[in-house]
C-alpha cells in the first residue's frame, strides 16, 4: 500500500522503519495507546496548559489537532523533551528589538516540524518508531508483558543459562520488542532444535548446543547477547540468486 513515495506497512514491534516507510495499526478499545489518548475526544473539558515545573518535567509529548469541516479530527503527535524548552536547550535565544539583541528571559518552547505519529478515528500511523515508543511508554508496556513472553519462549526453546538470557533482555527496549515480535510469529510454535542447528551450522554462528539430562539446549553466552534472538527471529537468510548469506535486521513478509 503506497501513498506517493511513502510505503505503509502493518505495525511490527520488532521491525525497523526505513526512511520511506510508515507503519499503521487499528486502535482497539482496550489498547494501551487508546487509553492514553482517549481524553483527546473530550477536548473542551481539558485544562488549559500552565507552565508548572512538575507538569513540564513529566511532559512526554504534545498534540496538534486538525478539525476538518466534515469528518473526524486528526491528531498529530510530537515527542517532547526538556531540550524543547529554550531555557534548557543548548542554543542561546535572542530577540532583535530597536537595533539591539536582547536575551530571552521568559520560558519559550521549541516546536518541531516533523510529525512522529498521527491518528484519526481508529487508526494510528507511525513515522518515527523510536519516538512513538517513547511517547506511549512502549518500554514500560513491553516490560509488563516480558514475563509472559519469556515464559512462552522458555517453554518452546530449550536455553541453557536462561536466567542470564532473561536478564540481558529485560533492560533493553530493542530486545524486548524483538521478543514480542518473535513470540507472535506463526513459525515460532513449530520451531525445532533440528531446524535451529541447521541454521547454526550453515551460517557458522557462534552458538553452541549442549545436552542436559537428555535434552539438547542452546547455550546462552554473555559474550554474544544477540545471537539467540537473531536465530529465533529468522534473522539469517541466503540469496537464491547469488548464494551469499546475509543477516537481515528488518524483514517484512512479501
Amino acid at each position: 500500500m503506497t501513498s506517493g513515495d511513502l510505503v505503509l506497512q502493518p505495525y511490527d514491534p520488532g521491525a525497523s522503519l526505513e526512511p520511506h516507510e510508515a507503519e499503521y495499526f487499528e486502535l482497539s478499545v482496550d489498547s494501551p495507546v487508546t487509553q492514553q489518548i482517549d481524553s483527546l475526544s473530550l477536548l473542551a473539558s481539558l485544562n488549559v496548559f500552565a507552565v508548572e515545573k512538575q507538569f513540564v518535567q513529566g511532559l512526554r509529548f504534545y498534540v496538534i489537532i486538525a478539525q476538518p469541516k466534515q469528518g473526524k479530527p486528526i491528531y498529530f503527535f510530537l515527542s517532547y523533551t526538556p531540550k524543547k524548552e529554550l531555557g534548557r536547550s543548548a542554543f542561546l535565544g535572542a530577540i532583535l528589538e530597536k537595533g539591539h539583541f536582547d536575551t530571552v528571559k521568559q520560558p519559550l518552547f521549541l516546536f518541531d516540524y516533523n510529525i512522529d505519529c498521527l491518528s484519526r478515528d481508529d487508526e494510528m500511523f507511525i513515522f518515527s518508531k523510536d519516538k512513538f515508543q517513547k511517547i506511549f511508554q512502549f518500554f514500560e508496556k513491553l516490560l509488563e508483558s516480558a514475563a509472559v513472553t519469556l515464559k512462552e519462549i522458555k517453554a518452546q526453546v530449550p536455553i541453557l543459562n536462561f536466567d542470564q538470557f532473561e536478564d540481558s533482555c529485560k533492560g533493553h527496549l530493542q530486545k524486548l520488542a524483538k521478543l514480542s515480535s518473535i513470540a507472535g510469529k506463526p513459525y515460532f510454535k513449530v520451531l525445532s532444535m533440528k531446524q535451529m542447528k541447521k541454521v547454526i551450522k550453515e551460517f557458522k554462528l557462534p552458538l553452541e548446543t549442549k545436552r542436559v539430562d537428555g535434552e539438547e539446549m542452546l547455550v546462552f553466552d554473555g559474550s554474544d547477547k544477540w545471537v539467540i534472538l537473531h536465530l529465533l527471529d529468522d534473522y539469517y537468510l541466503g540469496s537464491p540468486m547469488t548464494g551469499i548469506k546475509y543477516g537481515a535486521p528488518s524483514k517484512r513478509e512479501l
